[in-house]
């Protein structure tokens, strides 16, 4: 099955899931549960979009490239282990993956980077999809406030049920 069949199906299950519930609930949760639904989908399709095209952009001015780092190359410099057979086949001590993760973490940690980091994906945090999305969530909460028509835990569920199905269809796609 197709990934894209399989993500359909994921997050159609959980408005399903959503519209039975509400059924048992009223009225009610069901408005409630449905709008933080559709408006948290935007939310994630907006997400996607604005950070597609952050990647795309930095590969088109090759800040990113498909190079593997300076390990792989001493350890395998010829490539003939593949990367699920080593991490299988080599087990570090703890005291060796500790050593290990403060040359890594001291390698790319700092002040500077994590700067660095924050501009360079801020046109992804920033994009005017993403930033149009969240006034969607907004205004449609304020509509069903001032038509009395909010409460507070159905809309929590309705927009809890993306990032659980998100996290639901990582188990079920692995590419």
């Amino acid at each position: 099955m197709k990934t894209t069949n399989k993500i359909s199906f994921v997050y159609i299950g959980a408005n399903i899931f959503l519209i039975f519930l509400s059924l048992f609930m009223g009225g009610l949760w069901l408005i409630n549960t449905q709008v933080a639904f559709i408006c948290s989908m935007l939310i994630i399709f907006a997400s996607f979009i604005s950070y597609k095209g952050m990647v795309e952009k930095r590969l088109e001015n090759g800040e990113i490239t498909q190079e593997r780092d300076l390990l792989d190359k001493i350890d395998d410099k010829y490539e003939l282990f593949d990367e699920d057979e080593q991490a299988n086949e080599s087990q570090m001590s703890k005291e060796e993956f500790v050593k290990f993760y403060k040359q890594e973490r001291k390698k790319n940690g700092g002040l500077k980077q994590t700067f660095s980091n924050l501009f360079k994906s801020g046109r992804g945090v920033f994009n005017p999809f993403r930033l149009g999305s969240y006034v969607v969530l907004c205004i449609a909460m304020m509509f069903l406030i001032r038509q009395e028509l909010f409460s507070a835990l159905p809309f929590l569920v309705g927009v809890g049920a993306v990032p659980i199905s998100s996290l639901v269809l990582g188990f079920f796609v692995r590419e």
